[in-house]
């Protein structure tokens, strides 16, 4: 592929990551952001994987009755399994979305080699092109798994409180094959604690301050009373390790079951059964404010200007957008600048004449009238017009 196809190619990308960059920014910045909602409009996506999706909330349902979670902090099984399917099936479509343009922009360059000039400062372009596509689609996707959360935060919750079950009551489930337990246990116990303070931020952004102070200390007793099972749970062995899974499970049960209604349905704040938190200890004095997190604030703007840059760099790379090429600039700076040699002789009459051209006249004949001195030419110097042919030249006076 020649640098002119690639410079083509990269036109193309460059529109249709504008177009998601402010499709992105703006569904962020309304608080729209919500998967599964349009992939919900055709029939064919809501059976796609369901039924996988319907044995996975059987199992976790069978889980907790086994170790005695009551059915009033269990979530129910419709409810759960529409939530977490629209959530599965909206991420999976949104994701085509994003890495095709990428797919696209990298599949004539594999393998990787040099461009078929053989220019090795082309091809390092290209490289160099190609390497900073692959990082504004990662940015992408993690922009717009900020945006989800912040629009949907009940549904973040619903998928990390099922996951975090799934691992904390199955063993193999939700783990990869190089990854410990402990690990995998950490990583689902922070993403969940994430996740719980992210509802709390945002679901409560058009409620009063009462409101939303409430929900919040709600939220940080439910976080300290995980923390204090899950340190019981890692540092425990035997009878008292059950006990702290079943403490733990009962905790994410109904958080769970409070966070998979239908999002348009929902019209109460409430995160967490008042019922669990009797025993909960109080938060400690490092919670969390209800303002958004400066890295939130810090990737928003950043977002801004990323779409700034991609607007800037389309109409600079698009078809029609290029900068006049230097010939033609210089043939007009020529044009408008005025002449440094002296007024009376121009360039393409010097004084020895040109070559092949014909010998010029030292004078009239003698039987010829001399010639009159023409008027001086409109585009000639107007400090130079009214001198005569000796002064010509010479500097002027004062």
């Amino acid at each position: 592929m020649t640098w002119t196809a690639f410079k083509e190619l990269s036109s193309y990308w460059t529109t249709w990551t504008l177009f998601e960059a402010l499709w992105i920014g703006m569904l962020w910045s309304t608080h729209s952001r919500a998967p599964g909602r349009a992939v919900y409009w055709f029939r064919l996506a809501r059976r796609i994987r369901r039924r996988a999706c319907e044995r996975r909330v059987d199992a976790l349902l069978g889980k907790l009755e086994q170790r005695g979670v009551p059915e009033r902090d269990r979530p129910e099984k419709e409810q759960l399994v529409d939530r977490w399917h629209r959530i599965v099936a909206g991420r999976c479509a949104s994701v085509p979305f994003q890495v095709v343009p990428l797919v696209i922009a990298l599949a004539p360059f594999w393998p990787l080699r040099p461009t078929p000039e053989g220019s090795t400062a082309v091809s390092l372009k290209v490289f160099a092109a190609l390497a900073v596509f692959g990082v504004v689609s990662i940015a992408l996707m993690a922009a717009d798994d900020r945006a989800t959360g912040v629009s949907d935060p009940a549904g973040q919750v619903t998928a990390r409180a099922a996951l975090f079950l799934e691992l904390l009551l199955e063993d193999a489930v939700g783990r990869r094959s190089q990854d410990s337990p402990l690990d995998s246990h950490g990583k689902a116990f922070r993403l969940l604690c994430h996740a719980l303070r992210t509802q709390a931020r945002h679901l409560t952004r058009e409620a009063p301050a009462a409101a939303r102070e409430r929900v919040r200390q709600d939220t940080e007793r439910l976080i300290a009373a995980l923390t204090q099972q899950n340190e019981r749970y890692l540092l425990s062995e035997g009878a008292d390790r059950e006990t702290a899974v079943c403490a733990l499970a009962r905790l994410a049960s109904n958080a769970l079951r409070h966070s998979c209604r239908p999002r348009n349905s929902r019209d109460s704040l409430v995160v967490i059964g008042a019922h669990v938190l009797t025993d909960a200890p109080s938060p400690d004095g490092t919670a969390r404010t209800a303002e958004d997190p400066l890295p939130n604030r810090l990737l928003r703007w950043a977002g801004w200007l990323a779409a700034a840059a991609a607007l800037f760099t389309g109409a600079a790379v698009l078809p029609g957008g290029e900068l006049p090429r230097r010939s033609s600039s210089s043939r007009e700076c020529s044009a408008s600048r005025p002449s440094s040699r002296p007024c009376g002789r121009s360039w393409a009459e010097p004084s020895g004449g040109l070559p092949g051209a014909a010998p010029a006249d030292t004078g009239p004949a003698p039987d010829q009238e001399p010639p009159r001195p023409a008027p001086p030419s409109p585009s000639a110097c107007p400090h130079c017009g009214d001198r005569s042919s000796v002064t010509v030249g010479s500097p002027p006076v004062g």
